[in-house]
């Protein structure tokens, strides 16, 4: 995996990251691709995260860092936009080895998606990044931040149905 960081304002790349996905990844502040030829990124790469070598079985032979990527801390749950992935009925029930219900509420979100794309007419779009067509990269237009410190969800979807009158869940009731 390769990558780079870029600072919107100016265009320049700040850092890369780079690595492999089952292993390790690493980041180089910068941009190696402007130093000399010869030069290894890697003689100034610093590590992010390695894959811990774990002897521990676990569901579905999850690492310890996959599992904790969807637990709930304290006063997280507060702070989430209801489109966060850790917010999935489906998925809850499925980290509780309730299978059948799991099932059930996958196959509900699919049907209720499929509804919602039908009565899209541009589209998705997404609200806090907009396309750049000139290098077809997604750039960040700002609002999210602010949105999770205001706790202002008010204008998105609840895609997971979890309250009574959002959209796309009306179209369940009909």
């Amino acid at each position: 995996v390769q990558g780079f960081v870029q600072d919107n304002r100016t265009g320049c790349k700040v850092a890369m990251i780079v690595g492999k996905w089952d292993e390790a990844m690493y980041y180089v502040l910068g941009d190696p691709t402007t130093k000399p030829k010869g030069y290894d990124p890697m003689s100034e790469a610093v590590l992010l995260w390695e894959r811990e070598k774990s002897s521990v079985q676990t569901r579905y032979n999850l690492t310890p860092f996959a599992m904790s990527l969807n637990e709930l801390t304290p006063g997280l749950l507060e702070i989430l936009p209801p489109t966060d992935s850790r917010l999935r009925p489906d998925q809850r029930h499925l980290e509780n080895g309730e299978y059948e219900q799991a099932n059930t509420d996958k196959l509900r979100l699919e049907q209720l998606q499929r509804q919602a794309r039908k009565l899209q007419e541009r589209g998705w779009q997404p609200k806090w990044f907009r396309k750049d067509n000139e290098d077809d990269c997604y750039r960040y237009v700002g609002g999210y931040w602010e949105a999770r410190e205001q706790r202002k969800w008010d204008d998105i979807p609840d895609i997971f149905c979890q309250s009574s009158d959002s959209s796309p869940c009306a179209a369940e009731e009909n």
